[in-house]
């Protein structure tokens, strides 16, 4: 008696094409951290370099909100972290309020880092005066760009999880899709990425200021 087999050739048929699409966006995303990582260890050497030689401890008053924007981030990443525990769930409003939570703290994090920078500048400290803040502010700018551009995709997510969580079919063929699954998934690495970035930023900044 034959065994139909149809069924899981068609499982493995769907598992194989999803692995198939999902590997060139690994890689790419793969690539582009490992480029950013590099360029912002360059940035960060520079910046070392120049502030060794350029200016002591007692010249810059170290930001406070440095110090608050970088818990902001590391709770966003928390409360991300439990937004995947929800997609992996299936539960669409619970995902909402935690993005929710992850889009204000991102918010908070972005207020608090142009309140830095403002902060460094009230000091009367400019590049014109000091080589080394010029890397300064290069790291924070490209930084901030990196969380401006997943505060966007944070939003996007949050109103696609408005959309469905009211509307059962919506949520079914949202979280049946592998595909979105993958488009979270590598979101959540870039913004883990961004949060140990800036973490590794901010010690460097901390012991060098």
């Amino acid at each position: 008696m034959r065994k139909d087999t149809t069924g899981s050739d068609t499982s493995r048929s769907l598992l194989t094409i999803y692995k198939e699409r999902s590997a060139p966006h690994k890689a790419f995303l793969f690539y582009a951290l490992l480029g950013s990582g590099l360029l912002f260890l360059s940035l960060s050497i520079m910046f070392i370099i120049w502030n060794s030689q350029l200016i002591t401890s007692s010249n810059v008053q170290f930001p406070k909100s440095f110090v608050i924007s970088t818990l902001a981030l590391l709770f966003s990443s928390y409360t991300l972290s439990i937004s995947r525990n929800y997609h992996l769930q299936d539960q669409a409003q619970s995902m909402l309020l935690s993005m929710t939570a992850s889009i204000l703290l991102a918010l908070a994090f972005i207020g608090f880092q142009v309140h830095a920078i403002f902060s460094i500048l009230e000091q009367g400290l400019y590049v014109n005066i000091n080589v080394s803040l010029l890397f300064l502010y290069m790291i924070t700018g490209f930084h901030f760009l990196h969380i401006i551009v997943g505060t966007i995709y944070l939003f996007y997510i949050n109103l696609k999880s408005f959309d469905i969580w009211k509307d059962p079919v919506k949520s079914l063929i949202y979280f049946s899709n592998k595909f979105e699954g993958l488009r979270f998934e590598l979101f959540c690495s870039y913004w883990y990425f961004s949060t140990g970035l800036w973490l590794f930023l901010f010690l460097v900044f901390f012991y060098s200021l």
